[in-house]
């Protein structure tokens, strides 16, 4: 070979790195570099570079990097003497390790020794009379030379560690290609190396030639027990890491034998002990590791679980020595420790009844987990909060909880705080190392009260006499104490004061309590004393609400809270407390605050609004759940209202109204159609007013309604032009008397609201047949004449976004039109600044004249969604809506407005727009259809959605080719931060789509590729309409397609098991659709996602469909076959296609595949690039790959984390009127 080709790259990377070269010459250098790796000398040169500059770590890496890609790109093409001598170097190099050299070489070492093992060790096992030379070629004494290795210095010992730990990572917890095709052998070798011959015996069937790769009797598991047990003797903490981290990986599939006989749980205890960070963490990973791996042996099993509990008193001591005062500082090194020791311990209580003789060590468990809630970190208590919650539902877990539940609730009551609103908590002193953003920490404190408030109920529940007793007695010392008085005495208190924080705790405290209540009907109705018991409850809830009424509150957000309280004793306590809460509710309502004007803009104005809202919300509540009751004094409550109403706002009305029509429509109340015509007609009409229709007739009569020309004529009088900036320049009083009579007219722009809000409370609780149809019957003659407005109304508001509708404005009109546009809104992860910021900000600018275009942009958008929401509750009316002929032109002419004579729709309406328009209409639209119009109405709508929706993809996409795979972060460079949360909001709604896929046609699951995946019978039903017409089929199938390449990973993978659950039903039924399946989608699913990188979680559900496309369309057209012959560059289609054919599961038929694939990426040059920079290209390497293994192993550990029931979720239980009560 030539020796010069080694000299000549040493020569171009010291050009590279010299200071004095100029980039030209580094250009030169670099270009000859990429043109070495092809050569077919470049291994050798590679070895030549490594072992003649064992000091120059830049030179090695580089050498050694050659030699990598050379057996990445080039092994299947040497033949056995090549691949032996590759194999000699790599040997030759990694025994020539040394103590100084880098972590980051001795790695690239490492895993290059690997690299050779996964393609040839053991490969003459295949066979069944291997000859020498087999062999030979098989790597046969690679344990041998792994011994050798071992024994020549502590470099080498360490080194050695590396490869088996990468070797064990690449065969069992990464999804290697590699290892794919060979895994009936080297998994079973891995087995063998590291245990007793005879305890692998007992266990798998093997001939003799397999002990032929075996030089150890004993095995490297026991070897690296005793060597970790002697590290921790001596102290030695880089050696005892080392070998925790080869060790952990092969804890989870060794026989439970190796485990046991070398005690290596008792080694992990005593690394809890030491002081080594790293050893700490490393073995509480190996815990959870061993707890929830399988045991052959179901006494092995108990073994591990009993003495992880005898030693309690041991990881209490653990505990304490990892504690600080973060008053001192965050102790960076033991804080991340004390948070995977508590995560490990939290976990445990789901052996409690596995073990023997546990009364005081399950005392001792739970002890230690109370202290841990306690810790100031929210993280380390919110760890172990799932735990309490899961024990409290489990009746069995009571008896051993009585000890506890007092202290738990205590802590619990204290902590049901807003730790994000109170400066200086000690908890806040955790936040910047936990938490990359205010926001984050925000939602995450939200986050952790869900799980509080669900203790508090659940302790409520199960001891509902004691929790009462506690809370009278709670509830007295606060409203009592001087801050209760100023809270009783008080009209307004800062949102962020101690005063209001601490007593809006208390009402979340009787919230929870309540709930309790509510949940124990549910847990205790077998009891013998049920009656007994529910009456005695119901009596002290009464009392309890009697207190809380006579309180008095005028805060209105705390009033608010009690408010919602009541409604809540209204489900327990029914008749009982109807009017008293009934008259409660309404007074608060209307209560008088003199010093606010609601029609300005203040924290004061804002929060008596938001106190109205909920009041009637409420009212709407009392309505549904007792409509009967209501029902006798309706003629009362008529007069009451209609005398308040001159004093409420056109909201405020219309959620009155709803109350009295949800009473009439839901109650046995008589002349319902003459009450129903007196609520609902007046509201209505309005559609048809002639300022109505004239404003919806073409775009600028459309703004001149909102009111547009009116701010065009104060901007001329104040000389704004094209050229101010409307956020310096301050609004003055004719702009404010202007600014509040534009408010109280948009209040009644459009009557969407009433029109919502009406049909909506119509349609909730429909249970009978008889209800819906007189509904039906009441709604039709009523929506069918306004249906046209409320559809142009929603074809108006999307015209006014696309700049070429105003053109014809006056300019500084047009600026102001483009400042309305404007979308500025906040989103957690996405937006550089914290929710706060976002808000001052927002308030400053209310001041000036940018507030005008705010406002416009903000009614434009509201009355758009409830222009959406409108539609969705029509669509709920059935066949009032579908029955329409004009129906799916109209919406498709409504939400997508295509340029005359072209494929482009009109711009303007942004991302978030229309995430909007498909999650609140169309979804609702395409669920709510009946069957018996569905046919009809589908092959009209259908192929223009999808149509549409490939072309925003497509087009929004196109300026996103580079994103990567996942959601990026903010950063400080406001112009980066756009472009995430841009990029965010097409992820959102890109996952919109694929809902809107999967609702129509449904998707298999992942866990068996041949499960019968079950649809629901919507999807069953849209399936027979979308498969069944080529019309419909067709854009649907373009649009999945291009679901399946957008670079987000889940979008990507959830629309590839759509397309998995379409195939039966869909190939071989129709010539074109296989064309298009052959040209389009294989072709798509090849080359963009099996041979891209980015799409590796994509990449085995991905692999199936090809492969079932591959077999089933080959079989059937030869110029499928002609197609991927072409495709792939020449590779045997004909020769693939029967081996696939022969091959009798899967398995073996995905090792085929991927060796095609494999082919076509080499062949066109989809490899990965290959970056030859050193120690930084390692590390991305490595930090690439911790990632990767970070989530095979938080998978591995997942299984002790139980799913549990949806019923049992505090986030569904606890909120059970969630859906029906949602905010209008």
């Amino acid at each position: 070979m030539d020796s010069n080709g080694a000299s000549q790259v040493v020569n171009a990377l010291e050009v590279i790195y010299s200071p004095k070269s100029s980039n030209g010459d580094r250009l030169e250098a670099q270009k000859f570099l990429d043109e070495v790796k092809l050569r077919d000398e470049s291994p050798y040169w590679g070895y030549d570079i490594a072992i003649n500059n064992p000091n120059n770590f830049i030179l090695k890496h580089f050498g050694l990097s050659l030699i990598e890609t050379a057996i990445k790109k080039k092994w299947a093409s040497y033949d056995d003497e090549k691949k032996i001598a590759l194999r000699k170097w790599i040997m030759e190099l990694n025994y020539k390790v040394q103590d100084q050299d880098p972590r980051y070489i001795k790695e690239k070492l490492a895993f290059l020794w690997v690299e050779v093992a996964k393609r040839t060790w053991g490969e003459a096992l295949k066979t069944a009379v291997p000859d020498e030379t087999q062999f030979a070629n098989s790597w046969i004494d690679m344990d041998s030379n792994l011994t050798e290795l071992w024994n020549i210095n502590q470099a080498a010992r360490e080194l050695t560690l590396i490869i088996f730990r990468i070797l064990f990572e690449d065969v069992f917890l990464l999804d290697d290609i590699t290892v794919l095709k060979r895994m009936t052998i080297i998994q079973p070798l891995c087995v063998m190396i590291v245990c007793p011959l005879d305890v692998f015996a007992k266990r798998y069937k093997f001939t003799d030639k397999w002990t032929l790769f075996k030089a150890n009797e004993q095995g490297w598991f026991a070897l690296w027990t005793a060597e970790l047990n002697n590290a921790l003797g001596n102290n030695n903490s880089e050696y005892v890491v080392r070998l925790l981290e080869t060790l952990k990986t092969c804890l989870n599939w060794p026989l439970s034998e190796v485990i046991i006989d070398n005690n290596i749980l008792y080694t992990l205890l005593q690394c809890f002990l030491s002081n080594i960070p790293k050893a700490q963490s490393t073995a509480l990973d190996s815990m959870h590791i061993l707890l929830t791996r399988p045991y052959n042996n179901e006494e092995h099993y108990q073994y591990v679980i009993n003495k992880v509990f005898e030693n309690m008193d041991l990881l209490d001591r653990v505990y304490d020595n990892l504690l600080f005062d973060p008053r001192d500082d965050v102790d960076d090194v033991k804080y991340p420790i004390l948070k995977k020791f508590v995560d490990m311990i939290s976990c445990l209580y789901v052996y409690i009844f596995k073990i023997k003789n546990s009364d005081e060590q399950v005392q001792k468990y739970l002890k230690l987990v109370l202290r841990a809630t306690k810790n100031d970190s929210l993280i380390v208590s919110g760890l172990t909060l799932d735990l309490w919650c899961s024990c409290l539902r489990n009746d069995e877990f009571l008896p051993l909880l009585e000890n506890v539940i007092p202290e738990l609730l205590d802590f619990s009551a204290d902590a049901l705080i807003y730790y994000e609103q109170i400066e200086g908590h000690v908890s806040r002193l955790y936040a910047d190392i936990d938490f990359q953003s205010t926001s984050e920490f925000q939602t995450f404190c939200s986050t952790y009260r869900k799980r509080i408030r669900d203790i508090i109920r659940l302790i409520s529940c199960v001891k509902i006499d004691y929790t009462n007793d506690w809370l009278n007695s709670r509830l007295n010392s606060y409203f009592s104490s001087a801050y209760g008085q100023n809270v009783l005495n008080a009209t307004f208190l800062d949102s962020k004061s101690e005063q209001y924080l601490s007593a809006l705790s208390q009402f979340m405290i009787i919230e929870c309590f309540i709930n309790g209540c509510i949940r124990w009907k549910i847990w205790y109705p077998d009891g013998d004393d049920y009656s007994e018991k529910l009456d005695d409850i119901l009596r002290k809830l009464q009392v309890l609400s009697n207190q809380l009424i006579a309180l008095n509150i005028r805060v209105p957000l705390l009033l608010k809270k009690q408010i919602q309280n009541f409604a809540l004793f209204l489900t327990m306590l029914k008749d009982n407390v109807l009017f008293t809460l009934l008259e409660k509710i309404i007074t608060s309502a209307t209560m008088d605050y003199p010093n606010v004007d609601l029609e300005e803009r203040s924290d004061e104005a804002d929060a008596v609004r938001d106190l109205r809202y909920a009041c009637g919300i409420e009212l709407n509540r009392m309505a549904l759940l007792m409509p009967e009751s209501l029902k006798n004094i309706y003629p009362e409550l008529e007069n009451v209202i209609t005398k308040i109403m001159p004093n409420l706002s056109y909201h405020e009305k219309i959620s009155f109204k709803s109350f009295l029509l949800t009473i009439i429509l839901k109650s046995s109340l008589d002349r319902k159609e003459e009450r129903f015509s007196s609520i609902v007609d007046p509201e209505l009409m309005a559609w048809s007013d002639k300022t109505t229709v004239v404003g919806l007739s073409d775009l600028p009569w459309f703004m001149e309604r909102l009111g547009i020309v009116k701010i065009a004529e104060y901007f001329q009088k104040r000389g704004i032009d094209e050229n101010s900036d409307l956020l310096t320049i301050q609004i003055d009083e004719e702009g404010r008397k202007l600014k509040s009579e534009l408010t109280k007219h948009w209040q009644t722009l459009f009557p969407v609201r009433a029109t919502r809000m009406f049909i909506h409370y119509s349609m909730q609780s429909v249970k009978k047949e008889e209800e819906y149809k007189m509904l039906h019957d009441l709604w039709k003659p009523r929506i069918i004449p306004i249906l046209p407005y409320i559809m142009r109304l929603l074809y108006q508001l999307q015209s006014y976004h696309d700049p070429a509708n105003w053109k014809d404005l006056p300019v500084v009109v047009q600026n102001f039109v483009k400042y309305s546009t404007v979308e500025r809104f906040w989103e957690a992860g996405a937006s550089n600044k914290s929710k706060d910021e976002f808000i001052d900000e927002h308030m400053k600018a209310m001041q000036t004249l940018r507030d005008f275009a705010d406002s416009v942009g903000h009614i434009v958008r509201y009355t758009r969604e409830y222009t959406l929401l409108v539609i969705s509750a029509i669509s709920s009316l059935g066949s009032v809506f579908f029955g329409v002929d004009e129906a799916p032109q109209l919406l498709i002419d409504s939400i997508a407005i295509y340029k005359p004579d072209t494929n482009e729709i009109s711009p303007g309406v942004s991302t978030h727009g229309w995430k909007h328009i498909m999650n609140v209409a169309v979804r609702p639209i395409l669920k709510n259809c009946p069957d018996e119009c569905a046919p009809k109405f589908m092959k009209a709508f259908l192929p223009k959605l999808f149509e549409t929706l490939d072309i925003i993809l497509t087009d929004k996409w196109s300026s996103h080719l580079n994103a990567d795979m996942e959601v990026a972060t903010a950063t400080d460079d406001d112009e980066m931060t756009e472009e995430i949360l841009e990029e965010n909001l097409l992820r959102q709604f890109t996952t919109v789509v694929v809902r809107i896929m999967i609702d129509c046609v449904g998707q298999t699951g992942t866990s068996s590729q041949t499960s019968k995946p079950k649809f629901n019978a919507h999807q069953i039903k849209m399936r027979k309409i979308i498969f069944g017409e080529v019309s419909i089929l067709a854009p649907f199938l373009k649009l999945l397609n291009r679901l399946i390449s957008v670079k987000d990973s889940k979008c990507s993978f959830n629309s590839i098991l759509v397309m998995k659950s379409c195939l039966a039903d869909v190939l071989i039924q129709n010539a074109e659709v296989d064309e298009y399946f052959t040209c389009e989608i294989m072709k798509n699913l090849l080359l963009n996602v099996l041979c891209n990188p980015a799409f590796k979680d994509s990449f085995y559900e991905a692999l199936y469909v090809f492969t079932v496309l591959f077999l089933t369309l080959c079989k059937e057209y030869k110029s499928a076959r002609t197609f991927l012959y072409e495709l792939s560059n020449s590779y045997n289609i004909d020769g693939l296609y029967e081996n696939l054919r022969m091959v009798d599961n899967y398995k073996d038929q995905r090792t085929l595949m991927i060796d095609f694939i494999d082919w076509v990426k080499n062949s066109t040059g989809r490899n990965d690039p290959d970056d030859f920079d050193h120690g930084v290209a390692e590390r991305k390497k490595q930090e690439k790959r911790a990632a990767v293994l970070q989530r095979a192993n938080e998978k591995l550990i997942q299984k002790n984390k139980e799913t549990g029931d949806m019923l049992d979720d505090p986030n569904t239980e606890d909120a059970a009127f969630g859906s029906l009560f949602e905010a209008v």
